[in-house]
């Protein structure tokens, strides 16, 4: 399905950025705060094709103690209006504490449908996160996932019927295994595999240091 670079907005659809973890990977260094050759922070490159897609909203979620991570969304012009930042207190706790809090703010917003991106994936375009959403839209599938190496991979977009079994999954994970529990009820959207690669180790900031995408 075809779907512009720039969509309207889809009523009922939250969009997550998930970037409260701890970057333990990558030591000392946080990731997200690692900048592309031309000095962009990897959350802010990330963040910036997020706030472009079709989602209603665009929720942040950071952890509590890094405030200079946390002051990287302000510099972009959609805050406030389209974007919002919340840090994950039990973000130590695992990856499944940053998305109970997105599945939350989901609910409290009465959303129809929840896109979970991760923040260490600055390379997904806009356009595939719109087909993921209009897919979703359109078929009404429980789960609408991009493909990578034929099986469902992020970034990821959730119905409001997942709420619940989402907010069942505990310590350091997301929703992998609810995506195995669904099976062939996940509709998967293919992408080239490098516009799908996440950035955690040092040899990947290193790699990431090197491109050229456009300015902030």
């Amino acid at each position: 399905m075809a779907v512009p670079l720039m969509a309207s907005t889809l009523a009922g659809t939250l969009a997550i950025v998930l970037a409260a973890g701890q970057s333990s990977r990558t030591g000392a260094r946080h990731k997200l705060l690692a900048p592309d050759a031309s000095g962009c922070p990897m959350l802010v490159r990330t963040l910036r094709n997020t706030v472009r897609c079709a989602a209603e909203h665009v929720l942040v979620l950071l952890p509590p103690n890094r405030p200079e991570l946390a002051a990287l969304p302000q510099t972009l012009p959609e805050y406030g209006t389209r974007l919002s930042a919340q840090r994950v207190a039990d973000a130590p706790m695992g990856l499944s504490a940053s998305l109970h809090a997105g599945v939350r703010a989901a609910q409290v917003a009465r959303a129809k449908s929840l896109l979970v991106c991760l923040g260490d994936m600055p390379l997904v375009p806009t356009h595939l996160l719109n087909a993921l959403l209009y897919e979703q839209h359109t078929t009404q599938a429980p789960v609408v996932a991009a493909q990578r190496h034929n099986r469902p991979g992020n970034p990821v977009v959730w119905s409001s019927t997942q709420f619940t079994a989402l907010l069942d999954v505990t310590g350091d994970q997301g929703g992998r295994a609810l995506l195995r529990a669904l099976g062939p009820a996940v509709r998967l959207l293919p992408a080239p595999a490098e516009l799908l690669e996440d950035f955690d180790t040092p040899d990947r900031l290193e790699q990431f240091a090197r491109m050229q995408p456009s300015p902030c």
